[in-house]
């Protein structure tokens, strides 16, 4: 299978969650819910989401919590809301201040018009992102591969190689890497990109091929593709847009 024309596309609706979440300790830690509406309560769903932001405002919540609505693929009409940049021992202290209340809050307000719901816990990887996540852009362009059992390790020491090529040939797309880690068939990797516009889905005038071919020559250029192939059982793509008016910052 050949992937490396959206591995050089360049993520999740997570990265944003650092660069507003400073209060709370750093980490590198997520948690990622994604719901879908029943048929027809899109707008039903979007009322209850926005209540329950209303909650954690009242309860002076110092967690970031980024919704987004997948726009293409599958899983269109998604709506994924995360909260990020946590240690582990963080989620137990949430959960003794504001779990039980949260919950009951969210199946008051939502429950009646969700169907499909499921949440996952993910790592994200500085060492294979570029740049740092930042504030959210209205959109993010997302890639999901789903790895061969025991090709992480490989998998993450190509991305590497590659990330060395692009920042010699100054890529314009910063790219956060994320790691299934809890709630999922894994391994897994997500890397997503944010964008201005759909615009910005345009690729550069040069091609990741070429920019690898001219870092490291066709042979090596070749083989680091191969290994790559090798690692990847299954890869797709998605893009979402981000929902400040479904979306939760402390102090705002």
């Amino acid at each position: 299978m050949r992937i490396t024309a959206t591995l050089g596309a360049v993520v999740l609706f997570a990265a944003a969650g650092w660069a507003q979440n400073a209060a709370a300790p750093a980490g590198d830690i997520c948690r990622i819910y994604f719901v879908k509406p029943k048929p027809g309560m899109d707008q039903q769903l979007e009322a209850g989401r926005k209540k329950h932001m209303q909650f954690h405002k009242s309860r002076n919540d110092s967690w970031t919590w980024s919704t987004y609505l997948v726009e293409t693929g599958m899983n269109t009409g998604t709506y994924v809301t995360s909260t990020c940049g946590h240690q582990w021992a963080d989620f137990d202290d949430w959960e003794k201040r504001l779990g039980q209340a949260d919950t009951a809050d969210a199946n008051a307000n939502m429950g009646p018009h969700q169907g499909e719901a499921w949440n996952s816990f993910y790592r994200y990887r500085a060492d294979l992102s570029l740049g740092s996540p930042g504030q959210p852009l209205p959109l993010s362009a997302v890639y999901i591969y789903k790895l061969k059992f025991g090709k992480s390790d490989d998998f993450a020491a190509a991305v590497k190689k590659i990330n060395d090529a692009l920042q010699k040939a100054n890529w314009p797309y910063k790219g956060a890497w994320l790691q299934l880690v809890n709630g999922g068939e894994a391994p897994m990797f997500v890397l997503v990109s944010e964008r201005k516009g759909w615009a910005d889905f345009a690729m550069p005038p040069k091609s990741l091929q070429q920019i690898v071919e001219e870092a490291y020559g066709k042979d090596q250029a070749d083989a680091l593709w191969k290994s790559v192939d090798a690692c990847v059982a299954q890869a797709f793509s998605e893009a979402a847009s981000y929902r400040p008016d479904l979306s939760y910052v402390p102090g705002k």
